[in-house]
């Protein structure tokens, strides 16, 4: 399983923890540990999803 699939899983089941809490009484203090999690699964993906997009830079003035 590659990292992308890994991440996608892990916020599928963020996600669903969020809808299993939604009737629980401390639903907003979860929802306050899981809501930093979430998101950081999202950077994480974001940034492997554009990593095979950029291009390395030349500095050295070099044109071969």
């Amino acid at each position: 399983m590659d990292d992308i699939t890994k991440l996608i899983l892990a916020k599928y089941q963020v996600e669903n923890i969020i809808e299993l809490i939604k009737d629980n009484e401390y639903r907003q203090y979860m929802f306050m540990h899981l809501n930093p999690v979430y998101y950081e699964l999202e950077r994480q993906l974001t940034n492997l999803t554009i990593a095979d997009k950029i291009k390395p830079v030349n500095h050295n003035n070099d044109t071969k």
